[in-house]
């Protein structure tokens, strides 16, 4: 099996080193220092008091590989349209695109059924790029719950859990994701497959929604914000809304907005990664997370008042950074 991490990063290089660490040949796209560093003395992956540097074949462009039967991308959402051009030598006739991203994905409303049938996501997928170059048939669907980060170039961290659920978007269970669960299971990771991606994509959306920002906003830690009174309040009305909008739109809701937030009280002091982003300057994702269920919201006619307050302000706050 040819797989390519697209991207790696804080969670795209931990997907690599755990596979290269199995046993699976993986070979990785990244850029700047952190390719370099890779390319020089291998990719150093930190998981507890562990140390281990693992050998993946590292280039800054899809052109060095050729066709893939998987290609997990790693990626902001917005980084991805503009990506392509580097990425679109590794897609071949049969070539499986998994996006390992957080927020609303382009596809998301590909052959849904009721009125938002076929609703396009504006601040997702601008001027439909995504939409143009990728066919769904091609697209596995991918929820990420891992915490990781990169200290340093060349090195990956695993701050916390391990959960990758795959699905298609036609509902399916096919061979081409149980044959990559079997592999991401085999890497350690705890891996399954579901008939329901999209529920699956909402229900990570619940605490990214409104955390990212708040985080982001008050530069708090995960754990300084479930401690505080007011700023909790306000991140579970937030979460309220986005579950408000996921009824509206049919999916199952696993839980309640207290039981999502205290799913993250056993990370501790950590820092999401919208607040990551802040702190080093890069692009931040509300576009994906937040914007997009402001505007599916409207659609649906569910009230989203909090919401759009904080994608205002984080509007603003990626504005000033760039």
């Amino acid at each position: 099996m040819k797989l390519c991490v697209f991207g790696a990063g804080a969670i795209g290089g931990l997907i690599a080193a755990r596979l290269a660490a199995s046993g699976t040949p993986v070979s990785v796209v990244a850029r700047g220092a952190h390719l370099q560093a890779i390319q020089r003395r291998g990719l150093v992956w930190r998981e507890r008091d562990s140390e281990r540097i693992v050998r993946v074949e590292a280039v800054a462009d899809g052109k060095a590989l050729g066709p893939q039967d998987y290609v997990i991308v790693s990626l902001k959402i917005h980084a991805f349209a503009s990506a392509w051009p580097a990425l679109e030598p590794l897609v071949g006739e049969q070539t499986v695109l998994v996006p390992a991203m957080n927020g609303v994905p382009w596809w998301f409303f590909h052959r849904f059924g009721g009125k938002l049938a076929g609703m396009t996501l504006d601040d997702v997928d601008p001027h439909a790029r995504l939409a143009t170059h990728i066919d769904v048939a091609r697209v596995l669907g991918c929820v990420i719950y891992l915490s990781a980060r990169v200290p340093e170039p060349g090195v990956v961290e695993h701050m916390g859990r391990e959960d990758i659920e795959l699905g298609e978007p036609d509902g399916s269970l096919s061979a081409r994701a149980e044959r990559l669960r079997a592999c991401l299971a085999s890497a350690g990771f705890a891996c399954r497959t579901t008939t329901d991606i999209r529920s699956a994509i909402w229900n990570k959306l619940i605490g990214n929604a409104g955390l990212n920002p708040v985080a982001a906003l008050t530069y708090a830690t995960l754990d300084r914000i479930l401690d505080d009174h007011g700023v909790r309040t306000l991140l579970l009305t937030a979460m309220d809304e986005v579950i408000a909008v996921g009824t509206a739109l049919e999916l199952k809701i696993r839980q309640t907005s207290s039981e999502r937030l205290e799913m993250g009280r056993s990370l501790g002091a950590v820092e999401v990664s919208m607040l990551q982003d802040v702190k080093q300057g890069r692009p931040l994702e509300y576009d994906a997370l937040c914007a997009a269920v402001v505007q599916i919201g409207e659609r649906a006619g569910v009230p989203v008042p909090t919401l759009r307050a904080l994608t205002a302000l984080i509007r603003l706050r990626a504005r000033q950074l760039s």
